[in-house]
């Protein structure tokens, strides 16, 4: 039994982080992860974002996206924390969890810089609990000493952000407000909604504003965001299951397979089943 399934957290570090970050294909997290990287870079593209990560910087990831390596340089040292989210919500963390999550929303799509000295402190952590963690000593409160060094760990990342909230949330402006609840929508959403008007409904403004903002902050249309987001979860369909082409059409909320084969086609120019047969042995 993993660390995870035990405890509700574990510990990648460089070496073995790739055992749950596939580097050969785009691939959705299990669960919630904080990703630290001390030294070295790491390029991830991010449904239709590109981002490279670099010494003294953090990301956080989540299961409502879909990610794919790019590159990894030979001197890359990290550290991943991940969690189950049931796990971090039976702690009595005393900090405004939802001034936290909104921070984390907003900065999902970019690697937040640490000051060095804050990324010291934050790496001693990580590494305690990890050896706790991995320790095959028999210990008696092993599970309440996990408990509390995730609770400080947590209590560190409270205090940095807390820090940097207000400055980051007052800095967005109008248009990046708009941005940032479509593409929230469109994570919880995409599944049965890909039209562009859906989303302007959802912020009650016009489909031609929605899209013109969508364009101006991120050069993309709102339509092209979408068909991204829907493929990228077509891509992981394919190559994580072994269910029938028809079942992921289904899934993905088309009305036959015939209709999936073509959108799939068209964005990618290769067909569902051509696309799976690359990642077959």
């Amino acid at each position: 039994m993993s660390a995870l399934e035990k405890f509700g957290v574990e510990i990648f570090t460089q070496r073995n982080i790739f055992e749950r970050i596939a580097v050969d294909k785009p691939f959705r997290p299990d669960n919630p992860a904080f990703i630290f990287i001390k030294s070295g870079t790491l390029k991830l593209r991010q449904h239709f974002n590109d981002l490279e990560l670099s010494s003294n910087m953090f990301m956080v990831t989540d299961p409502q996206t879909i990610y794919e390596v790019v590159a990894v340089s030979d001197d890359f040292q990290s550290r991943m924390v991940s969690y189950k989210r049931e796990f971090i919500s039976t702690l009595s963390l005393k900090f405004n969890r939802l001034i936290t999550y909104r921070y984390f929303r907003q900065q999902m799509n970019k690697g937040v810089p640490f000051l060095e000295s804050e990324m010291e402190v934050v790496w001693k952590s990580v590494n305690f609990l990890k050896y706790i963690l991995d320790s095959e000593t028999e210990m008696l409160y092993k599970k309440e000493m996990v408990e509390h060094l995730f609770s400080v760990f947590c209590y560190q990342m409270a205090g940095i952000i807390s820090k940097e909230d207000n400055n980051s949330m007052n800095q967005m402006s109008r248009q990046e407000e708009i941005v940032f609840v479509f593409l929230t929508d469109l994570a919880e959403y995409h599944l049965t909604e890909r039209t562009v008007e859906f989303y302007a409904e959802r912020q009650s403004i016009t489909t031609r504003h929605l899209s013109s903002v969508v364009k101006s902050i991120t050069g993309k249309s709102a339509s092209q965001i979408i068909a991204v987001i829907v493929i990228n979860e077509a891509k992981v369909l394919l190559n994580s299951s072994n269910k029938p082409v028809s079942e992921v059409s289904s899934i993905l909320g088309f009305s036959d397979q015939y209709s999936f084969s073509h959108f799939f086609k068209k964005h990618l120019e290769v067909s569902p089943k051509q696309y799976r047969h690359q990642f077959e042995n």
